[in-house]
């Protein structure tokens, strides 16, 4: 039998209110500035994509999106950053 990883809640969840998705965390709530973020393949999230509406934390809007980042999208952001860069490679290999 497979050995679960435990799973810890840290109260974070996202919920679509009115066709927009908000981003949920017990001090704070963001939304991605454009909806149709969700559907890119090869963006890394950054700041600029970040709207924060929500902010009971004793950080910045600058430190929270920075906090937000590296709390909700470090790996995928990762993982992108592999994929794109051998994309790259591919294509200077090809050429």
């Amino acid at each position: 039998m497979k050995k679960q990883k435990q799973q810890i809640d840290y109260g974070m969840y996202a919920e679509d209110i009115n066709g927009v998705l908000y981003y949920n965390a017990p001090d704070y709530q963001f939304a991605l500035t454009d909806e149709k973020y969700h559907n890119y393949a090869t963006l890394i999230v950054n700041t600029k994509h970040i709207k924060i509406t929500k902010n009971n934390t004793e950080l910045s809007t600058k430190d929270l999106k920075e906090h937000i980042i590296n709390d909700w999208f470090a790996e995928e952001n990762e993982m992108t950053k592999q994929k794109n860069n051998a994309k790259r490679k591919e294509k200077r290999l090809a050429i």
